[in-house]
């Protein structure tokens, strides 16, 4: 058996009716970098080329099914969950989880982005016991 070819990246796509509240979203609201941009398609980035990137298109042959509202989840890892919850809360971001530690070793909360993606703003603390031995 031949092993397969190596993944190089990834990069999410949801389907989506409405891109210029997601672009507000992600450039606006939360500082993501524009990768790509049309009337059909909308890529951000974390930062610089190279940095994570995620996709959002509108519906069409190759995508002929919109995004249903739940059910996927991001994190965006910073250097303080605290500083960034400060700020989106200063400028009127709805909050959907309160910020909380985790006992797998995170801090964080949550808000939605226009199509439902649940968006975990995190920094890592230290994880409880039961889960330090987990990661690898």
């Amino acid at each position: 058996m031949t092993r397969p070819e190596p993944i190089r990246s990834l990069l999410p796509i949801v389907t989506t009716s409405r891109l210029a509240e997601t672009r507000a979203f992600w450039i606006d609201r939360l500082g993501f970098q524009i990768s790509y941009d049309s009337p059909f398609y909308l890529g951000v980035r974390a930062g610089e080329p190279g940095t994570p990137e995620l996709g959002f298109c509108t519906t069409d042959a190759d995508t002929p099914h919109a995004f249903a509202g739940h059910g996927l989840a991001l994190v965006c890892n910073v250097d303080s969950a605290d500083r960034e919850l400060a700020r989106l809360q200063a400028e009127g971001a709805q909050i959907h989880d309160a910020i909380a530690d985790k006992p797998w070793g995170a801090r964080c909360f949550s808000l939605l982005d226009p199509n439902g993606v649940q968006v975990w703003i995190s920094h890592a603390i230290t994880p409880a016991v039961e889960f330090a031995d987990h990661s690898r």
